[in-house]
C-alpha cells in the first residue's frame, strides 16, 4: 500500500498562484492542480485562506508532484507586519494549521516547504522563522496516521539553521517516540 502523503505549499490568501515556491508546485501540480485551488471556497473578497491558516486539496493526480494532497499554508510577509510578535504567532499558526489539514485528510508524510523564509521574512532571520516553524511542528500533538513530517530546504543556509535546530530540539537521533523524530 501506498503512502498517503502531501506536500505544503508557501501559498498566498488568494490560493492561485505565486511566484517562488508556490509557482513551482503550481506548475508541477498542472492544470488538476489549478482547477482545485480555484474551486477552493472564498472566505472574503480574494481570499481562499487568511494569513496564519492553511487549506487542502486532494486528493487528485497532479502531475509531477507525486503526491495526492496539497496544502496551501499562507505565512506572514514580516515586511508588512508591524508588530513581528504577531507575525510569529501567524507563522506557527499557519504550520500547526496546515498539520490539522493533514489530519483531517489522515495523511501519513507531510513534506513542508518553508513558509516565510524567502523575501517574505523580511526583518526576520533564516534561524528565527524556521526556529517558529520547527518549534509549532514539535508542539503539534501529532495523529495515529501520521509518520513523517519532512522540512525542505532549499538552500545551504537553510540546511544549516535546520541542522542547528533540530541539534537544540534534541531531535539529531531518528527514532520512533514521536512526530520530531524523522525530519
Amino acid at each position: 500500500m501506498t503512502m498517503s502523503s502531501a506536500i505544503v505549499n508557501a501559498a498566498n490568501e488568494g490560493c492561485l498562484g505565486g511566484g517562488g515556491v508556490d509557482g513551482a508546485i503550481t506548475l508541477a501540480g498542472g492544470p488538476r492542480l489549478r482547477a482545485d485551488r480555484k474551486a477552493l471556497p472564498i472566505v472574503e473578497p480574494g481570499i481562499r485562506c487568511k494569513t496564519g491558516s492553511a487549506v487542502i486539496t486532494g486528493p487528485n493526480s497532479y502531475g509531477e508532484l507525486h503526491t495526492s494532497h496539497v496544502i496551501h499554508a499562507v505565512g506572514p510577509n514580516y515586511a508588512h507586519c508591524e508588530n513581528l510578535n504577531k507575525g510569529d504567532e501567524l507563522l506557527s499558526s499557519a504550520y500547526s494549521s496546515s498539520l490539522a489539514c493533514a489530519e483531517s485528510a489522515r495523511i501519513e508524510a507531510v513534506a513542508f516547504s518553508l513558509l516565510s523564509a524567502g523575501v517574505f521574512r523580511g526583518p526576520r532571520s533564516v534561524r528565527e522563522v524556521l526556529r517558529i516553524g520547527m518549534y509549532a511542528i514539535c508542539n503539534f500533538d501529532g495523529y495515529a496516521e501520521l509518520k513523517e513530517v519532512h522540512l525542505c530546504a532549499f538552500n545551504d543556509t537553510e540546511i544549516d539553521a535546520l541542522l542547528d535546530i533540530a541539534d537544540e530540539l534534541g531531535l539529531r537521533s531518528v527514532g520512533t517516540a514521536g512526530i520530531c523524530d524523522v525530519l
